[in-house]
């Protein structure tokens, strides 16, 4: 039998803290029993999705707060997803509707050892069109991991693949922004999601140039880029089979809509 790998160890987690961590988590960090967390299992793969979550809609603050922006539906699942594979309390995790920002909702969790635990697996801290991140090895290199991850940022950052008009599905676009000095690591990451995208069977368009998005509070200048997925039956056809979305509602139904027409074609 394969040993499987450890992707993260309690060691990994210690080091998050800059004396000693205090007896009653670490306590809490033993009763959870995430650790080791071992590569393909399920675990894993859910630790996949909330990073991607993380590098998606949500925020990772310095006081190891996780934060998840979406409508309440997938927010609800996402809850399910860390009181039952997390152990989150659901005290500690709260649905708010966000006033003046249209029709989201957050999803704060308040539970600085599931922040550490994610920070320890890569997911970036702070805001992320001002620091630079990648996607961590141990989810690149594995098809599980990878589907899983690809599925959480596409529910947040990728453009819904629907039917356009008649017999037609309009191709779906991935954008992100960062500030001007940082377009280097943007790409790279960019160039991350293409090539595991492609790893998984589905084709997508070249990163286009950067261009201007805004200026921020500070007087920073951020730029986009994207890439899109090909529109064509047989790609829509291998995204539904080998991607897909996660726990996006609207997203996945839309897809459901276009698969239904590629069969009645």
């Amino acid at each position: 039998m394969k040993k499987q790998k450890v992707i993260l160890d309690v060691e990994d987690i210690l080091n998050t803290y800059k004396t000693t961590i205090p007896q009653r988590k670490f306590d809490t960090l033993k009763l959870r029993k995430w650790l080791p967390l071992l590569e393909d299992s399920e675990l894993a793969r859910e630790s996949s999705l909330l990073v991607g979550k993380l590098m998606g809609d949500g925020n990772l603050d310095n006081k190891f707060t996780c934060r998840f922006i979406g409508q309440k539906e997938e927010l609800v699942l996402l809850k399910k997803i860390l009181v039952s594979h997390f152990l989150i309390n659901e005290n500690s995790a709260k649905i708010t509707y966000r006033e003046n920002v249209g029709t989201s909702y957050m999803l704060q969790i308040n539970d600085s050892l599931l922040g550490r635990f994610m920070y320890a697996l890569g997911a970036p801290m702070g805001n992320k069109t001002k620091i630079r991140y990648l996607i961590p090895p141990w989810i690149i290199r594995s098809k599980p991991m990878a589907k899983r991850f690809l599925q959480a940022i596409f529910d947040d950052e990728l453009s819904t693949i629907k039917i356009k008009r008649e017999k037609f599905i309009q191709e779906a676009t991935f954008r992100m922004a960062k500030v001007e000095e940082h377009q280097d690591n943007l790409t790279d990451f960019l160039n991350q999601l293409k090539n595991m995208t492609q790893n998984l069977g589905v084709d997508s368009s070249e990163i286009g140039k950067p261009y201007f998005e805004n200026i921020q509070v500070d007087g920073a200048r951020s730029f986009s880029q994207c890439f899109r997925i090909l529109g064509n039956r047989q790609n829509i056809v291998r995204f539904n089979s080998h991607i897909g979305f996660g726990i996006n509602q609207e997203k996945i139904r839309q897809l459901e809509r276009c698969m239904t027409l590629i069969e009645n074609i």
